[in-house]
């Protein structure tokens, strides 16, 4: 069953659309059965020189957790180069907020922000924007940059879209304060886009 991995393209078309204007090619599908869930990494790579992997589950089996994702991108990237893909031309990481550990991250940090219920009663970019800067301060996704500093680059969220909620009782709380904030609305679901940059080198 390939459901979910059918669905990357409208996924994904979005960031794309905004990042590269110029065609693309999908040069490899990496697909990994993992202890805790699966994981489908897509490696594009564009007419203008750079490249964006895609992450999501596939199989309609859960997205693996991101420690468990490590060695799966360790693999990718050190392929890379053979593909005739330069691991530095990487632009942007496109995936969704699958993963469980990052939701259960995220709603934490959104329950422990004093600005998210206001930001829910604005306009709907100014939660995406503090979507974002939740997901970078909960270091959800900070892992990842374990295997990409080994090439001189990093990932921070910068794109959130379509952020779907849930109520935060259906995160395992924390303790009595967690299930005072039982209706508390958090994100249940995001399209995500993480920028790369290079790491600058101290003399």
């Amino acid at each position: 069953m390939r459901a979910i991995k059918l669905s990357l393209p409208v996924i994904f078309a979005a960031f794309s659309m905004c990042i590269h204007a110029q065609t693309f090619r999908v040069v490899k599908t990496w697909e990994f059965t993992l202890p805790h869930g699966s994981l489908a990494i897509d490696l594009r790579s564009y007419s203008d020189g750079w490249a964006s992997l895609g992450l999501s589950p596939y199989g309609q089996v859960p997205e693996a957790p991101i420690d468990e994702q490590i060695e799966p991108l360790k693999q990718v990237m050190v392929e890379m180069p053979s593909l005739g893909v330069n691991p530095n031309r990487l632009a942007i990481v496109e995936t969704h907020l699958w993963a469980k550990d990052v939701l259960q991250k995220l709603a934490y940090a959104c329950a422990d922000s004093a600005s998210w219920s206001s930001s829910m009663k604005n306009d709907k970019k100014a939660m995406e924007r503090l979507v974002t800067e939740l997901l970078n301060q909960s270091g959800a996704f900070e892992p990842y940059n374990e295997v990409f500093r080994q090439y001189g680059i990093q990932v921070h969220v910068t794109e959130a879209e379509n952020v779907g909620l849930m109520h935060f009782s259906q995160v395992p709380p924390r303790g009595s304060r967690d299930r005072a904030k039982a209706k508390l609305l958090v994100p249940a679901d995001a399209m995500l886009g993480m920028r790369f940059s290079q790491i600058e080198k101290k003399d």
